[in-house]
């Protein structure tokens, strides 16, 4: 089965992780250790004081965390529209009302969020599922816009994979604006998805309010050596862009000469529009062994190695040849 749904990277993780998760098995049997070293460490990659770091279980902890944080009965929480499907159940966890647009965005969204008295706007970036990226001074000219009490959730999951991720404000510049969040995870370019570690960047008053919501050991000692061995490793970063690019490239250019519509993506999937064909997508790729990532009449699809794209490639010719055989006629 190709798993080309989670958007999880398709190498393992940088070859000193495995050696660092070695070095804790005679200490496995003790509380969690390791989140301090973490925190200081991403606090000296971002050049940010220590109490604007908050280390959780993935970003996904994070995020949850601002939820619970910053939304409420008469607060409710904004995303855009198709959405990353953890926003609405977050909603629904916390009994929170949400408001939605269809991405992307426009140039009277922050009118509408005061209107609405929106308490937390959650923008992922690059945009979840669609790949698209906005510039991160497009990001803090919203906050701007909003006052204190409508926190903006930057959630930067595939920061990573954009061409420019390095473009516009620092991190450390976005940290001393009083309402704006910004979320990173090791789950994707870093290849640590199955030990859950992340992190929240954001003003002081944030982080504090997100760690009184936190429970203890919520982050392993496995997770935070994981992480300090691939931060420690920016060559392999850099070759995983790079890789990531030439694959996401291949990928959409195969795609687009059987007439998918692809959306050109920033991240590590593409987010694409089905030629006429089976009327589920997804259920028939998955019968053939890939499974990708249904949105709506879309498709969300993992860009995967060379090799599995080549299996994707060759299911989809299957399925074109099948259906165009049964329903036109066509040999």
């Amino acid at each position: 089965m190709l798993r080309l749904h989670a958007n999880e990277h398709p190498q393992g993780p940088p070859a000193g992780v495995a050696e660092a998760l070695h070095a804790l098995v005679p200490d496995v049997h003790r509380y969690p250790v390791g989140e301090g070293a973490l925190q200081a460490a991403i606090a000296e990659l971002h050049d940010v004081p220590l109490n604007r770091v908050l280390v959780g279980a993935g970003s996904a902890e994070i995020i949850g965390l601002a939820w619970r944080a910053f939304t409420g009965p008469e607060r409710p929480a904004f995303f855009h529209e198709p959405e990353f499907d953890f926003y609405p159940m977050l909603g629904v966890q916390c009994g929170t009302p949400t408001v939605t647009r269809p991405w992307p965005p426009g140039e009277d969204l922050a009118d509408h969020l005061r209107q609405a008295q929106v308490g937390l706007v959650a923008l992922s970036n690059p945009h979840n599922p669609t790949g698209s990226w906005q510039p991160r001074q497009a990001v803090a000219d919203l906050a701007g816009r909003l006052p204190d009490s409508t926190v903006v959730l930057n959630d930067e999951a595939y920061h990573d994979y954009a061409d420019e991720a390095d473009a516009g404000p620092s991190l450390k510049t976005l940290s001393e604006l009083p309402n704006l969040l910004t979320t990173r995870t090791f789950s994707k370019i870093h290849g640590l998805a199955g030990l859950r570690v992340g992190y929240g960047i954001g003003h002081a008053r944030l982080i504090g309010a997100l760690r009184s919501l936190q429970t203890p050991f919520t982050v392993s000692s496995a997770a935070c050596s994981a992480a300090l061995a691939s931060l420690a490793d920016p060559a392999s970063l850099k070759e995983r862009r790079i890789r990531n690019r030439e694959n996401r490239e291949a990928l959409a250019g195969e795609l687009a000469r059987r007439d998918f519509e692809v959306t050109p993506s920033q991240a590590n999937f593409l987010y694409v529009r089905p030629p006429d064909g089976p009327a589920d997508w997804a259920a028939v790729l998955l019968d053939r062994g890939v499974r990708v990532h249904p949105v709506g009449a879309a498709l969300r699809v993992t860009v995967g190695t060379a090799a599995e794209t080549a299996a994707l490639v060759a299911a989809v010719d299957a399925i074109l040849i099948g259906f165009r055989t049964q329903h036109l006629g066509e040999p």
